[in-house]
């Protein structure tokens, strides 16, 4: 009896050595809802990671206060203090471009969660640890690009007015963005606004003069009620609102202003693969409800991805882990995962492109795809009545 039960406990003692266990450093605006959901998407992904008994992750949660005050020295304590050697973070274009410095300096391998700005990109070339999942950008003006095509074909919009924040976010592609409306057909007239300020009627007056079939926004999640109310405050009637910030507010789909609303995502709970469903469910299960935030599955791959490196890799080696990450092949909610250098060959390790876009509209309280036709479970409504 003895013998059996030492016999179970040294099997036991030798997958515990045999297990890869790693600290990971989280590094997200967590009061936000984009960064609330992102992390909810992580912390899901690592119980089940855990759960396998094969890789054990020990995640460290850090606020990173979306500002760069803030999360500057925040990395600096999880490099040093922490003693992490893996960074899940980079939410914000603008806090990801300040800490570009310090993840160099310190040297962790960098999985990078957001941050779509071309100048994020620059600013992390020739760094082999950074893994950037999310579409850059020019890709985020690919996918648009299709939609106002449609719109300028299908639905016979011919004015753009862009309202378009001044941070990097907001203005780094907005130059190719005009370029590209101007060459499909499109006047446009664009101006920049300061993100948070919440006053924008002397811009939306201003663009009363032009007539915009369609008012483009590009801002974050707290622009998107002030520019839904003051645009029907100062009597501007666009056809079409499209905005297209990284998240929208919490409950925004119950206040009627967002009625008749469009933007971009890369996920809806609607979308219809097995990963995505998987998702759903477990996140429901956890959670007890069901998000339409796409930077929660985007969390979740995130962690996974990092699972199955860890478990090839077979060590904790932060370049052996990297290794191992850019061989990762995997079926995601939002389809298929592997990386490859990115368009402008900046960066070595490029995830998702414009595939995994799709468009909506806020209809009767909730998003629903429109386009492109295959995703679409309801057709756009154009003109919209705001």
């Amino acid at each position: 009896m003895k013998r059996g039960i030492l016999a179970v406990f040294f099997v036991l003692m030798g997958l515990a050595l045999a297990q890869t266990s790693v600290r990971v450093g989280v590094l997200l605006p967590i009061s936000t809802v984009a960064g609330k959901a992102a992390l909810n998407g992580i912390q899901l992904a690592a119980d089940q990671v855990n759960a396998s008994g094969k890789v054990k992750l020990e995640l460290v949660v850090t606020d990173d206060g979306n500002a760069a005050a803030a999360a500057v020295p925040a990395l600096t304590k999880l490099m040093t203090v922490d003693k992490v050697d893996i960074v899940i973070g980079g939410l914000s274009s603008g806090v990801t471009f300040a800490l570009s410095g310090p993840v160099k300096q310190y040297g962790p391998l960098f999985l990078c969660i957001g941050a779509a700005s071309s100048v994020v990109e620059q600013a992390f070339s020739g760094y082999d640890r950074f893994f950037h999942y999310h579409p850059w950008d020019y890709h985020n003006v690919a996918a648009a690009m299709e939609f106002f095509k449609y719109l300028y074909q299908q639905e016979g919009a011919r004015k753009v007015a862009i309202l378009y924040e001044d941070g990097p976010f907001g203005s780094a592609g907005i130059q190719t963005y005009q370029d590209q409306l101007k060459k499909a057909g499109f006047a446009v007239q664009a101006e920049p606004f300061k993100s948070g300020s919440g006053n924008f009627t002397a811009t939306l007056t201003r663009f009363k003069s032009f007539k915009p079939d369609i008012l483009y926004w590009i801002g974050y999640d707290v622009d998107a009620l002030p520019i839904a109310a003051q645009t029907r405050q100062v009597g501007l009637e666009p056809k079409l609102i499209y905005g297209a910030p990284p998240a929208w507010p919490a409950g925004f789909e119950k206040n009627n202003l967002s009625n008749d609303i469009a933007g971009m995502t890369a996920w809806l709970p609607s979308v219809a693969n097995n990963e995505s469903r998987k998702f759903v469910s477990a996140y429901r299960k956890k959670y007890g409800e069901v998000t339409d935030e796409y930077m929660a599955p985007m969390g979740y791959t995130i962690v996974l991805s990092l699972g199955r490196a860890l478990e090839a890799a077979g060590s904790a080696d932060k370049d052996k882990i990297a290794e191992a990450l850019a061989k990762v092949q995997m079926d995601t909610p939002f389809g298929p995962l592997s990386f490859k250098p990115s368009d402008t060959g900046k960066t070595k390790y490029q995830g998702f492109n414009q595939s995994i876009w799709l468009q909506f509209q806020y209809l009767e309280g909730s998003r629903r795809p429109v386009f492109p036709k295959e995703k679409a479970s309801r057709p756009l409504r154009y003109p919209g009545n705001y």
